[in-house]
């Protein structure tokens, strides 16, 4: 047919597609990690500002302990919706995994992130 016609051979091309393949199988499953930390990071944040929402509760009522079987509420994962409710959160914050928040032994913990 063509003598003079250049390209690439099928086994450069072959190869190629080998590198390439080779490469993302070594990059996708490190993207995966570091959106999950980056999540267990939030997670972690939103945990800070719900106790310092906490504490603001505690210096306006001036109470010692948050205790939240006192506030009338049916289940413990509620009281974020009470802080909202209150004044002392501005929106209702959510764990980025999914997980639920609960007031426990005077900290704020995720079920989800076991934190």
């Amino acid at each position: 047919m063509f003598k003079n016609q250049k390209g690439f051979t099928l086994l450069e091309v072959l190869l190629v597609i080998t590198l390439l393949g080779v490469i993302l199988a070594i990059t996708v499953p490190n993207i995966g990690i570091g959106s999950q930390k980056v999540n267990e990071e939030l997670c972690a944040s939103s945990r800070l500002i719900i106790e310092a929402a906490i504490e603001q509760y505690k210096f306006v009522k001036k109470v010692s302990e948050f205790d939240v079987n006192n506030l009338g509420l049916e289940k413990n994962e509620d009281f974020i919706d009470y802080l909202v409710k209150e004044g002392y959160l501005k929106n209702k914050i959510t764990c980025p995994n999914g997980g639920t928040y609960l007031y426990e032994d005077g900290k704020v913990q995720c079920e989800e992130c076991k934190k």
